[in-house]
């Protein structure tokens, strides 16, 4: 509720009309996609029929050559090579991926995988990981979502005679690391026409430099993008270009996963209808939990196990760290929120709390708990390993906060992360000279409409506009995510059809009909977290911005209206929104 709606500047009239009648699709339809920049017949093609013409040559990544070279000579030699990655989804996919694929050119006897513990070791590339690596004769790491900054590792391994490759996404550092090959494309110097993979993304074109040499049948090459599907749906990349091509690709894998691993922790009579956003709620999180509570390394054995009874045991074990996982959210969430208060922050423009017994597993939702409570750059510390502090860092829509912390680097030891959202490492002497920095370096750089929540509106619809052409169109439209989200659409001047009903234990959702006359049909709409509006339902005119969305249910498709967000007419001083 009373978020600011921005919409979406209009499009060229003659660009809709022209659009409409190349593709035939109706007014509305042809302008959700003029505003996404689809504004010819070419790009709708590239958009609605993406294929494997559309996935670039590996080889245009920096090192590739360098890589498939090394990896080639470590086969041949028989040499021992550790697949080592992050534990988190993209980490443990992206491992699962590499191990997979390689398992399929190498003996096993000659393969390892490795993910450092998050509270011993922390994030990245591990002193414990390269000395495990040097005692058990691994001569080569393969490290993935990860590894970037990690200069001295590098360094350290080097004197050890321990070579790396090291496959990442996030910014690179000033510096590079001294590897044998450093695959990102986000390098300046690095050609790759796509920039935003996810890790697992990078390691899967690894995967496919390597197959230039050892010929495996596509179709099981291209079986392993469930695992990528899920890297890109969890680690939130842009859903365009060449992630959307393997997102699509790997969805139509993961329906039909023969990875024995995924079959046991998806629901069998959910798994013919999987979408990014079941990937996103219902996967990622238990993938995530392992990660978080225990070990990541629990993951990556349910990805490549081929035993049914010990693949049964992890997905109890990682249903079960994922209930602990829900329990110690609440708790940290709720000393958060209060902390906020008692320690006078209401009024600053950041949000910075610090707990030592805190899970460092679950910081990184309490932070985004925090955020949408307050709407603010946040960090949530607790204590890590080797008497330091450690925090992870969200932000609000369109303010960096990476940028931000940059900005503050002095106070840390390790520092990496996205626009979005950082992690981050401190002395515990430095951290109260941290927060008055981070206070200051928001309050110069954070810009006004930063500083209020707001929903983008792609446009104003009738509720004739909403019918099966346009809910066929919608499902096109898919897979969703950054920068190609839902679209977000405005009814105005509505009223409830019938009954409205209160939803959930507590009665925090709602859900009521709106009645379409072109049909003479009725729509169902939920609005999460709306309960406590039930009368101004049921005896008010409103106007609200939602997204289309699907139910599956025995076979059948049906479609409801997520509510996003509603003005209540007669409201207006509670609900200031000059935009409508």
């Amino acid at each position: 509720m009373n978020q600011k709606w921005i919409y979406k500047p209009e499009p060229d009239e003659d660009v809709v009309d022209g659009l409409s009648t190349s593709l035939g699709f109706g007014t509305l339809e042809s302008k959700i996609l003029v505003l996404r920049d689809i504004d010819n017949y070419q790009k709708a093609r590239e958009f609605f029929k993406p294929n494997l013409s559309d996935i670039h040559n590996p080889f245009l990544m920096a090192d590739m050559q360098k890589a498939v070279e090394r990896i080639a000579t470590a086969i041949e030699n028989g040499e021992k090579i550790l697949v080592y990655g992050d534990y988190d989804v993209d980490g443990t996919t992206a491992v699962a991926l590499m191990y997979l694929y390689l398992s399929k050119i190498v003996e096993k006897k000659y393969l390892g995988f490795y993910i450092p513990d998050r509270n011993s070791e922390g994030y990245g590339i591990s002193t414990e990981g390269i000395d495990f690596a040097n005692e058990n004769g691994f001569s080569l790491i393969i490290a993935l979502d990860c590894g970037i900054k990690a200069l001295d590792k590098i360094d350290y391994a080097k004197q050890l005679g321990v070579d790396f490759i090291i496959c990442d996404h996030h910014l690179p550092g000033d510096q590079i690391p001294e590897a044998v090959a450093v695959l990102d494309p986000k390098r300046n110097d690095c050609r790759y026409p796509f920039k935003e993979l996810s890790g697992c993304g990078v390691g899967f074109k690894l995967c496919q430099g390597l197959n230039t040499i050892y010929k495996i049948p596509d179709a099981e090459l291209y079986e392993l993008t469930d695992l990528l599907a899920i890297s890109i749906a969890a680690d939130i990349v842009s859903m365009t270009g060449e992630n959307r091509v393997l997102a699509k690709m790997g969805l139509k894998t993961l329906r039909k996963t023969r990875n024995l691993g995924l079959r046991l922790l998806i629901p069998e009579d959910k798994l013919a209808t999987y979408e990014i956003s079941n990937i996103v709620f219902e996967i990622a999180p238990k993938i995530n939990a392992a990660g978080r509570i225990s070990h990541g390394k629990a993951a990556v054995e349910l990805m490549v196990s081929d035993n049914l009874k010990h693949a049964h045991q992890i997905v109890s074990d990682i249903v079960d760290l994922n209930d602990s996982r829900r329990e110690l959210d609440l708790t940290s969430t709720t000393e958060a929120l209060e902390q906020v208060i008692t320690t006078n922050q209401v009024d600053n423009l950041t949000t910075v709390v610090y707990a030592p017994e805190w899970n460092k597993g679950v910081i990184g939702i309490v932070a985004s708990r925090l955020t949408e409570s307050y709407y603010k750059p946040t960090l949530v510390f607790t204590n890590g390993n080797n008497g330091e502090l450690v925090a992870s860092a969200r932000s609000v829509s369109d303010f960096d906060v990476h940028e931000a912390l940059e900005l503050c680097s002095e106070y840390f030891t390790k520092f990496g992360g996205h626009p979005a959202a950082a992690g981050l490492s401190m002395k515990p002497d430095r951290f109260e000279e941290f927060k008055k920095k981070f206070e200051e370096v928001v309050r110069a750089k954070i810009q006004e409409h930063q500083r209020e929540p707001s929903i983008t509106i792609d446009t104003e619809v009738e509720i004739e506009n909403l019918n099966k052409e346009f809910f066929n169109f919608h499902r096109k439209l898919a897979p969703f995510g950054p920068h190609n989200m839902k679209p977000v659409l405005v009814l105005k001047n509505q009223n409830v059809s019938g009954y409205v009903k209160q939803m959930g234990k507590d009665g925090n959702h709602i859900k009521f009909y709106l009645h379409n006359p072109a049909n003479n049909r009725n729509i169902e709409c939920v609005g999460f977290k709306l309960g406590k509006h039930l009368e101004n339902f049921k005896n008010k005119t409103f106007d609200i911005a939602f997204t289309a969305e699907e139910n599956h249910w025995k076979g059948n498709v049906t479609y409801y209206l997520n509510i996003r967000d509603v003005k209540f007419h007669g409201q207006e001083a509670e609900n200031p929104n000059p935009e409508i």
